[in-house]
């Protein structure tokens, strides 16, 4: 992976600015650090304000495995053009397949009773995916063998792991990178920037219609082209595309006094 910070990453930077291309972003631990308590994840005061200058330079949206109101809560005053949630199962726009949600729906109810005896583990409804969280168990192994056991009973099911977690999504719901594919093709966009951190974002980052795939974190086997060193790295890419974009505009070193009044 190429450091989008680097000298080399830089001309993707001014690509992206150059061509405004869509800016995607995952939520927890891209956008807010990750936390023990899923409940207390908070977007830093910081980032807050350089996101809502972005979405007034780019077309923004968030793409997450949270719930789209969830996201959208915990976002306020930033003008993005979308929220997607549940894994690209809860799309931007159009109506919601219901089928999808009975589906999930049907699954609470045994993945409850067959993990009721696994200490420490979270089965988590969120309508359209279920997430299974196995952080506070004393051993995570056990805890996520036993998920993945009872996982697999269930029909027509895609499961895949996140940070202490096995999320469960009905095999037929669009996935990150069909909502990404789709928003793209409605905005018209010419190119797309994702950035997220983990196992979630890959199918995103291998789909065609991300052009510039950034994943948080190095030392990782990835189908991302670019890199940040860690979550708290973010600040610094949006101070980047921000800067680029502002060039683009002929604002020069006026983009900063934009960031503080946004902030």
């Amino acid at each position: 992976m190429t450091p989008i910070l680097s000298m080399a990453g830089r001309e993707a930077v001014l690509e992206i600015a150059r061509g405004r291309a869509l800016l995607a972003l995952d939520f927890d631990g891209t956008l807010a650090p990750i936390v023990p308590d899923r409940n207390a994840a908070r977007v830093r005061s910081d980032t807050a304000g350089l996101l809502r200058t972005a979405a007034l330079m780019y077309p923004c949206a968030v793409v997450s495995g949270r719930s789209r109101g969830d996201v959208a809560s915990r976002l306020p005053r930033v003008p993005l053009v979308a929220v997607i949630g549940n894994h690209g199962a809860e799309a931007a726009f159009g109506p919601l397949d219901r089928g999808l949600e009975r589906q999930v729906a049907a699954w609470h109810g045994p993945l409850s009773d067959a993990l009721a005896a696994t200490q420490g583990v979270d089965v988590e409804d969120k309508y359209f995916s279920i997430a299974v969280h196995y952080r506070a168990a004393p051993s995570w192994d056990l805890a996520r063998r036993r998920i993945l056991d009872a996982a697999a009973r269930l029909g027509n099911v895609r499961i895949f792991d996140g940070h202490a977690v096995v999320n469960l999504v009905p095999a037929d719901a669009p996935t990150k990178a069909d909502a990404l594919e789709d928003l793209s093709r409605r905005l018209g966009a010419r190119a797309v920037a994702y950035v997220g951190d983990d196992a979630t974002d890959e199918e995103a980052f291998r789909s065609g219609a991300v052009t510039y795939p950034v994943r948080i974190g190095h030392g990782r086997e990835t189908a991302a082209r670019f890199a940040l060193p860690d979550q708290a790295a973010i600040d610094d890419l949006l101070r980047a595309l921000i800067a680029a974009r502002a060039q683009q505009d002929g604002l020069g070193a006026r983009w900063e006094g934009l960031v503080r009044v946004m902030g």
